[in-house]
């Protein structure tokens, strides 16, 4: 899946929020123990284990105990909005296989029955406020995670790119460095071919006059000239490999730089998206009340 595709759909995520149900729903469950009129909350981006988990340490609260055997449920739990007697929560979360949509069912048993469009309106009202308060309380928690991350995302893609910016500058002297040490080797180059021509003349010459007056003291100086000569030429040679080798390095740090300058074009790009992305979960977290 490519970069620009990738980011629409985390975009389509971040936004759906906004055409997703925000209010608690009347519908019904089978529950272990039976069918139960229950008041409903659609969640995405979120799985089973973490809603009941929420629900089970908001019943903790609130209950004189909590069971999570086949489903979680608050016994003895204080609603006095609901009832002014404890009442019995049942609670569980249903999620079909591979869909990012989740079904949190709550079930409430007051001293009359299950809660539901029949009970006494104020009745019903409180258990749908009572609903709809934890089930905003874990939107927000969510989106404030999503949030989170992308800031973080967004963060590292910032880090990433400055990095970037310090190695083509790091690339840059480099570059610099290099010429220099490439130009200073070709001078190199000039002086000692100079020594190396002046020396091998003034061999020659000690060479000639020796082959006909082998004069010991005159021999030791044509050894010194020749391994002067040598050295000259080993110095040329030497010269010639560094301008070599810093020209190469100058160009492969100038292939660096032209890829550096390509990643950073993509880079930013990412991180406006990522932007965009932030700035869209930032809504849907002070839209949720």
């Amino acid at each position: 899946m490519n970069t620009a595709r990738t980011f629409s759909l985390a975009l389509l995520f971040a936004t759906s929020g906004l055409f997703a149900q925000n209010e608690v729903q009347v519908s019904s469950y089978a529950f272990s123990e039976g069918v139960y009129p229950t008041i409903s909350f659609l969640f995405e981006g979120t799985d089973v284990k973490y809603v009941e988990s929420f629900w089970k340490d908001e019943l903790k609260k609130i209950s004189a105990s909590v069971s999570t055997k086949k489903e979680v449920i608050g016994k003895s739990a204080l609603v006095p909005q609901v009832s002014p007697d404890t009442v019995r929560i049942y609670m569980t979360a249903e999620q079909r296989k591979g869909s990012p949509m989740l079904t949190a069912h709550v079930a409430i048993l007051t001293t009359a029955g299950f809660v539901g469009p029949d009970s006494e309106a104020p009745v019903f009202d409180a258990a749908r406020a009572f609903v709809q308060q934890r089930s905003n309380d874990l939107r927000r928690q969510l989106a404030q995670q999503e949030l989170t991350d992308a800031e973080k995302g967004l963060g590292s893609l910032r880090n990433e790119l400055a990095n970037l910016e310090r190695d083509k500058e790091r690339a840059a002297a480099g570059i610099e460095k290099s010429d220099q040490r490439a130009a200073e080797a070709a001078e190199d180059q000039i002086k000692h071919k100079s020594e190396a021509e002046q020396l091998k003349v003034q061999v020659t010459s000690l060479e000639t006059e020796l082959a006909t007056d082998p004069d010991p003291d005159r021999r030791k100086e044509l050894d010194r000239l020749m391994r002067d000569q040598r050295k000259a030429e080993d110095d040329h040679r030497r010269a010639q490999d560094l301008e070599r080798d810093m020209t190469r390095k100058s160009e492969d740090l100038a292939s660096a730089i032209k890829k550096n300058e390509q990643e950073q074009v993509e880079l930013k790009q990412r991180i406006e998206e990522q932007a965009t992305l932030v700035k869209a979960l930032q809504e849907k977290l002070s839209g949720i009340k």
